[in-house]
């Protein structure tokens, strides 16, 4: 449906006068003390009049245009103070675009996969010692699922990482038991580790393409967390390695990193050989920046950048208590891969500071800035590419930075296109209309119309369903949930809201909803009882409709042949009494079952039987009288054929009346 021109024009001038718009959502706070001290909640969030869903409350400590590039933040906020855990879509105020309760959900990203972008993300079980057995999903614009992605050998798939790679494939983390002689680091000879594994394998068929163990490449004693009483029994493996994210570049090589080592490792592609370690115990790159480079630990997120010459990481500095605390910072190091030296060209710090324990990310914007999230820590930090803060945002308190009560393991931002298959929500209440779309991002304005014809009426067509509805009013889309306003003289009994995009067409509607004029109304969800017996209505009308065309099609034909069978057995009762008068032969009609009629043709060892209704005659007794015309012409036909040797058409002798 297009709205024509005048009417987006008048859309939008009352958007901006005639015509308040007020907010449904909480707006996010900005700098607020309150907040960051937990007297607005442990995880402050909001529920919504027209859906279901549950959105963050975010909190401003500082903000910069220069943030507002009209892309989407994804975060998945679980903890113990979370009360609705899933991922979440944020516009760039801060108010909820889309969000599904999945669960215990890490890894939110988005990746494009021959040519169309997919919502990506980990759901499963997080609670295996630190690491996961769970499933990747990749959902598309309409948020259907469209790929689920498992582990191949029976493996589980982890939480940890999940990134498509350039030539379409995907690359995931996994920790699986073996058993390993421990008694380099003090265990036992038979003792048990999860090794740190990591896989590549083709999305659409599960194939694998390459498998890689850390256990066949590092040695134990490189490991900085001992083995703290595991490793001697199954049940109480040893995490020594700790893989939390994998990278490929253009060679066709792997870049790797272990929390526990505090290293960065490059793999062969082919032979899974380590090529160098950059950190860590075997260390092997000069560091130009006094240690700054390569004195990272418990590290997260490694990326490469600049054609494999530069890397990003996300240095926890910090494994929590019983360890240093240090400050977390952002890192993009250049490297050298022929020299082996390594140098900061950029660090990221938390205006706070802040000091996350465990997971984080560092990402390098479409628009240059750099967006740093702190896992563990409810917060996250976009910088300019030198360093500069310019927005830096918490969506939990700061009192339970370092309790796990809100975390989310990392935090990106990207373009996204949300074209949901459902319809848009609504509620009423007074004369308040309240308007969502969980997942739509193309939505400008919000149309309310009115009516005085319910559109499931048994009186009324369906056709004419749109004409019944009357434009109202309209507001510009602000947040998740939008307030229309009913005007105070509006008297239809019938309300519904259009959504349009940018050009003024209307890419969804929502069910219409009975309204009291008095203004006494209580709240109503989004379809109650009625809106879906009229859909049920709807569906027996069509129901019925198929049934009534189909019956009186197959009686109209009936009726035809039943006609034209009369008339033709009326005229052979004709012809026949008046060949009696003549004293001559006569067409009969003769109604039989040719099946055991044999008919000759060419080939006198082919016979045939052939089924029809035939009309008797003999070739060379016509009839005169009102037939006689057509008659002879058939006899004349019947005559040549014969003469011309064709003997495939039936001729048989007729009785002489």
């Amino acid at each position: 449906m297009l709205v024509s021109p005048v009417l987006v024009a008048f859309t939008t001038l009352c958007s901006l006068t005639t015509f308040t718009l007020v907010a449904a959502d909480i707006p996010a706070y900005h700098e607020s003390a309150d907040y960051d001290r937990g007297l607005k909640g442990s995880w402050p969030h909001q529920y919504y009049r027209s859906a279901p869903e549950v959105g963050p409350v975010i909190n401003y400590r500082q903000h910069d245009e220069r943030c507002d590039d009209g892309q989407y933040t994804l975060i998945a906020p679980r903890g113990g103070g979370v009360t609705t855990a899933g991922p979440m879509i944020l516009d760039q105020k801060g108010a909820l675009v889309w969000t599904k309760p999945y669960g215990q959900t890490y890894n939110v990203n988005i990746y494009n996969f021959k040519g169309r972008d997919y919502l990506t993300f980990w759901t499963g079980n997080d609670g295996v010692v630190g690491h996961g057995d769970g499933v990747y999903y990749m959902l598309d614009s309409s948020y259907n699922v469209a790929y689920t992605i498992k582990a191949a050998n029976g493996l589980p798939a982890d939480l940890h990482e999940f990134q498509i790679t350039p030539n379409g494939t995907a690359i995931f983390t996994i920790y699986d038991i073996i058993a390993a002689d421990l008694s380099s680091v003090g265990g036992s000879a038979d003792g048990w580790i999860w090794d740190g594994t990591f896989q590549e394998v083709d999305i659409e068929t599960g194939e694998l393409v390459f498998q890689w163990r850390a256990s066949e490449h590092f040695n134990f004693t490189e490991a900085y967390r001992g083995r703290e009483g595991n490793g001697d029994r199954r049940e109480q493996a040893w995490d020594y390695f700790h893989i939390n994210s994998i990278d490929k570049d253009d060679r066709g090589n792997y870049l790797i990193s272990s929390r526990y080592f505090h290293v960065l490792a490059y793999i062969d592609g082919r032979t899974g050989a380590v090529i160098w370690k950059l950190g860590g115990k075997d260390n092997m790159f000069t560091d130009l920046s006094d240690g700054a480079a390569t004195n990272i630990s418990w590290q997260h997120h490694a990326r490469f950048h600049k054609d494999g010459h530069a890397i990003t990481v996300f240095d926890n500095g910090s494994r929590g208590q019983g360890a240093p605390m240090n400050p977390s910072r952002g890192l993009f190091i250049d490297i050298d891969h022929e020299s082996l030296t390594a140098k900061v060209r950029h660090q990221y710090w938390n205006p706070l500071p802040i000091s996350s324990q465990s997971q984080g990310s560092v990402q390098i914007l479409d628009s240059g800035n750099v967006l740093v999230g702190y896992g563990f820590s409810a917060a996250w930090t976009e910088f300019t590419m030198d360093g500069e803060v310019l927005c830096d945002i918490h969506f939990g308190p700061t009192l339970g930075f370092s309790d796990g009560s809100i975390i989310s393991y990392r935090v990106f931002k990207h373009a996204w296109v949300g074209d949901p298959n459902t319809n848009p929500a609504i509620a009423l209440e007074g004369y308040e209309i309240y308007v969502s779309w969980n997942g739509a991002t193309e939505v400008k304005t919000w149309v309310l119309q009115g009516s005085d014809i319910d559109d499931g009426d048994d009186d009324e067509e369906e056709e004419e369903e749109g004409d019944n509805f009357h434009f109202i009013s309209a507001v510009a889309k602000d947040g998740f949930e939008t307030t229309i306003p009913i005007p105070t003289d509006t008297t239809y009994t019938y309300l519904r809201a259009l959504a349009l995009n940018s050009t003024g067409h209307t890419i969804g509607t929502t069910v219409a909803m009975e309204w009291d004029s008095s203004g006494v109304q209580v709240l109503m969800g989004v379809v109650d009882d009625k809106a879906k017996e009229k859909a049920r209505r709807r569906s027996m009308k069509a129901w019925v409709f198929f049934a009534v065309g189909f019956g009186s099609a197959s009686l109209l034909a009936f009726c035809s042949w039943l006609i034209g069978f009369c008339v033709r057995r009326a005229r052979a009762k004709k012809r026949a009494r008046a060949s009696a008068a003549a004293g001559g032969t006569a067409w009969q009609a003769a109604d039989f079952d040719l099946n055991d009629l044999v008919v000759e043709d060419d080939d006198d060892d082919d016979m045939e039987h052939v089924g029809a209704d035939f009309a008797l005659l003999r070739k060379k007794d016509w009839v005169d009288g009102d037939d006689g015309e057509e008659a002879d012409e058939l006899g004349r036909q019947l005559q040549e054929d014969e003469e011309e040797g064709d003997e495939s058409r039936v001729l048989l002798q007729k009785e002489t009346v």
